[in-house]
């Protein structure tokens, strides 16, 4: 079964005011990966936001500086990475293999509803790696022979969501801790569940 991804996208919504909705189901799949992975009791997540280029150097108001908007989130963890079988359920709209974690499936998608690209770097089984980009154009790039020998040691996956769409970008906060505090409201049952890996 083909699927249309820009046919896809258009049947979903994404309210401006879940402009971050996209980064949060980033960081639930980092968690959720980590579950599944050797690494369960010793995982890591990092979360790396980068600002729109500055077009003055320093620009103040009140005595407060001028914070420039989010552009792009990137977002590593040390889970079981992406291999065959988790690549195949990337491939496959409405997957059912983390249907028991209460996945829909369609996660991914959100992705593209608030940003023109993602890049994705994954090395898995300690010894390959994959890496592919995803954008609403041209679905999965490219989406066969994407695996290499890595010289990595250690399980890790790297998720960039790139370039902001303006009508989110503009609803979304600017401050750090905002979308700290965000992400921490989000995904608040893995924290309080006691076995939550450590999030930078």
């Amino acid at each position: 079964m083909l699927l249309d991804l820009a046919g896809q996208l258009n049947s979903m919504n994404l309210a401006e005011s879940k402009a971050l909705w996209p980064l949060f189901e980033a960081i639930v799949n980092s968690i959720q990966a980590i579950e599944d992975s050797p690494n369960k009791d010793r995982g890591r997540i990092t979360i790396m936001a980068e600002r729109e280029p500055s077009m003055q150097t320093q620009v103040k108001q009140d005595q407060k500086e001028l914070l420039e908007k989010f552009e792009s989130f990137t977002v590593i963890d040390n889970g079981i990475g992406f291999n065959d079988t988790n690549y195949h359920s990337f491939r496959t709209a409405y997957s059912t293999l983390k249907v028991k974690k209460g996945c829909k499936g369609i996660g991914r998608f959100l992705w593209l509803k608030a940003f023109e690209e993602v890049e994705i770097h994954s090395t898995f089984f300690e010894n390959f790696s994959r890496d592919f980009s995803f954008d609403s154009e041209h679905g999965i790039t490219p989406e066969e022979n994407n695996v290499t020998i890595s010289g990595e040691q250690e399980s890790r996956t790297s998720v960039k969501l790139k370039n902001f769409l303006p009508k989110y970008r503009n609803k979304a906060p600017v401050e750090l801790d905002a979308v700290a505090k965000k992400i921490i409201e989000h995904c608040l049952p893995f924290f309080i569940s006691g076995v939550c890996p450590q999030i930078i």
